[in-house]
């Protein structure tokens, strides 16, 4: 029998509940009225053995009931620090923002005094953000628990009323993090597409720009008094000097953006070369952590797709004990490998045969390309290919989504028990990470 939850569908605590659900795999009935009616509070939450009202209470019961999303962390000390976090967004957030929306919702008349210690306080929050989320993915641990979805479905509003391009701008690591939420199918089932709010700002500093015009006689009087400043005209060259002298500038500013031609064979081998050492690297972490697949990035390809390949096949590449320098020897370990580039974010899976039951390759990268809108370039049992290209316009930018990346390809592992659990209990536990690779 399903849960039935009565609430507003379109408040946005109903949503963080939703979501919720949407992970915890639970159906969720939203009907009008009926359990509401009994205690006069909404929003309640109806199960079969009795109901749960306020929507932090709700959403905190769902995230509870599948230990196996870790929606509420995946020891004590990550629901502790989640806890934190929803008790931040509840009074640092959520307080200052309604605040300001409500009365563009209509909801109460505008307070203007109300309104601007609002925008301080929304301000503040979000400065506190986006340091934490500067060296952090999500806001507790490796993955999607009630701490972003709270801080999310707070600030959805906001990104949608009153947050304009002029007030995001400084905080491009919760902007980051908010695109990456909203790529979550579980959040794009709840909420779909978000309008951001445009440039309502602009106007208004436009006009803080202009120089107040006088309105007394006595001040116009005192602009005309001002003396005015009168730059000394500098005698003209002859024609022949000025074309000349105009075009060296030209010479000089174009070599100046010119880069130096990169030789293809040498770039190349720099590729197969970072290639086989990283080959060797993952073969020693496979072993002694008992890995069967591996993430990782590289930095010599620079996100062109093609030498990508090439890295990652000079992995894969059978290691000869002999030589002095081993290159290679990780053909048995499934990886996905990561290269960021100027125009794009170049991917690379692969899967040996005797792992292709297990996992689909195409299935593997198409989960991870769809969190920024990547697309698949080839697709194979054993190697698939795909980018991400940049995209300023909505905070997508190679080297800001890499790690996300990895940690969700890892993640995909984890769903299918491919990929080791981190229970926090274990003090051998070994984790490997590209810190302990440097190329």
């Amino acid at each position: 029998m399903p849960m039935k939850l009565y609430a507003h569908p379109d408040n946005y605590k109903t949503k963080k509940a939703l979501i919720c659900a949407k992970y915890a795999g639970l159906e969720i009935e939203t009907p009008n009225g009926g359990a509401a009616d009994q205690t006069g509070r909404v929003p309640v939450l109806e199960t079969e053995q009795g109901c749960i009202f306020s929507s932090a209470a709700i959403a905190r019961y769902i995230s509870r009931i599948n230990r196996c999303t870790a929606l509420y962390g995946q020891n004590l000390l990550e629901g502790g620090m989640i806890d934190s976090w929803v008790e931040f967004c509840t009074h640092e957030l959520e307080v200052p923002l309604c605040a300001w929306v409500l009365p563009v919702q209509g909801v109460f008349p505008e307070v203007p005094e109300a309104t601007k210690c609002a925008k301080e306080d929304v301000k503040s929050a979000m400065t506190v953000l986006n340091n934490h989320l500067l060296a952090n993915t999500y806001m507790v641990g490796h993955s999607i628990t009630l701490a972003d979805v709270s801080l999310f479905c707070a600030l959805l509003d906001g990104m949608s009323l009153v947050l304009d391009d002029a007030f995001r701008k400084p905080f491009g690591n919760v902007m980051r993090w908010f695109t990456l939420c909203l790529a979550q199918p579980e959040f794009k089932a709840v909420v779909g597409d978000v309008k951001l709010c445009g440039g309502g700002a602009a106007g208004a500093a436009k006009a803080d720009k202009k120089e107040a015009k006088p309105t007394t006689q006595e001040e116009k009087l005192k602009q005309e008094d001002k003396p005015k400043t009168v730059k000394p005209k500098s005698e003209p060259k002859p024609k022949g000097e000025a074309k000349q002298d105009k075009k060296e500038k030209e010479q000089d500013e174009t070599k100046k953006d010119e880069k130096p031609a990169v030789d293809p064979v040498k770039k190349k081998k720099a590729v197969i070369k970072e290639g086989g050492k990283r080959g060797v690297e993952i073969e020693g972490a496979a072993d002694m952590g008992g890995l069967q697949f591996f993430c990782t990035s590289v930095d010599e390809p620079e996100g062109d797709i093609e030498l990508l390949l090439h890295s990652v096949k000079a992995m894969n590449e059978k290691s000869d004990p002999t030589e002095e320098e081993r290159k290679g020897g990780s053909g048995h370990v499934g990886k996905m490998v990561f290269s960021a580039g100027v125009e794009q974010l170049a991917i690379v899976a692969y899967v040996p045969e005797d792992k292709q039951p297990e996992l689909d390759c195409k299935e593997w990268i198409e989960k991870v390309l769809s969190l920024f809108g990547g697309k698949v370039v080839t697709d194979a049992k054993d190697y698939c290919q795909g980018v991400i290209p940049t995209d300023s316009n909505n905070n997508i930018f190679p080297l800001k989504i890499r790690e996300a990346l990895i940690l969700e390809a890892n993640n995909f592992l984890r769903k299918k028990g491919l990929f080791p659990e981190d229970n926090g209990d274990d003090d051998d536990e070994m984790v490997f990470g590209d810190d302990d690779f440097p190329s």
